[in-house]
């Protein structure tokens, strides 16, 4: 009935959840569809909820549910009732500067679920034949048209010429290296009147923690560089010795 009472619980059966889909991911497929919709709606659940550690675990099983779906004998039959729903949830959380601490995963998912539009891995159409009978239509066109429309609705302050040029380069740069993709995610974000006089650092916590991985990496290295000053047994000493 709400997000606080019984943390543990929900945390351990997300856990169980997560296991499943890592170890026997077919099981999920066994069970009828009524009951596998409630699988889905308690991963998206997961990864609204405030507390971070089980919004995280959410982000997780989505992202891996979805590279096990890819390429199986299932993959079209979920992508047609699920992938919409599921990338207007992540848009969501996305977008909801109170889970602006799950930015990396929430831009890994959406990277991986554009790669599989843009490059044509999902064979089944995504929308609905009877409510769009253009017979020209595709999935990347589609969801060209559907994230500019979500977008549009959610965000009717950006002017047209700044979500078709966003969602271009969602498209563009999926197939691009992660960093250049979460850019442009993140610049988008920045923008955004409900970001305005956030504290918007939890967008950068990957860039933070690579820049102190560098620091610490170039530290280590010039204390090697002096005779002396590092011993035979010291951990960065043995560290260097397994690296070689």
């Amino acid at each position: 009935q709400n997000f606080e009472d019984y943390p543990e619980h929900r945390l351990a059966f997300f856990n169980l959840l997560r296991a499943i889909n890592t170890h026997c991911f077919t099981a999920f497929f066994l069970i009828p569809a009524p009951q596998f919709k409630l699988i889905i709606d308690s991963i998206v659940w997961a990864f609204k909820h405030t507390e971070r550690n089980i919004a995280d675990t959410g982000l997780n099983i989505l992202l891996q549910l979805l590279k096990n779906v890819q390429g199986s004998d299932v993959a079209n039959l979920f992508y047609q009732t699920y992938f919409i729903a599921l990338m207007q949830d992540v848009f969501f959380v996305l977008t909801d500067t109170f889970h602006m601490p799950g930015f990396k995963l929430q831009a890994t998912i959406l990277m991986h679920m554009f790669n599989l539009v843009e490059t044509g891995q999902i064979a089944a159409p995504l929308w609905d034949p009877a409510q769009v009978a253009s017979p020209t239509m595709t999935n990347q066109l589609y969801l060209r048209e559907y994230v500019c429309t979500l977008l549009a609705n959610a965000f009717p302050n950006l002017t047209p010429v700044q979500i078709s040029g966003y969602v271009r380069g969602l498209f563009d740069l999926c197939k691009d290296v992660p960093a250049n993709f979460k850019a442009h995610l993140r610049d988008f974000l920045v923008q955004l009147k409900e970001f305005s006089g956030k504290d918007s650092s939890d967008l950068f916590d990957e860039e933070k923690q690579a820049q102190l991985d560098a620091a610490r990496q170039e530290e280590q290295r010039r204390a090697m560089s002096v005779p002396g000053l590092v011993g035979p047994y010291n951990p960065l000493r043995q560290d260097d010795m397994a690296d070689s």
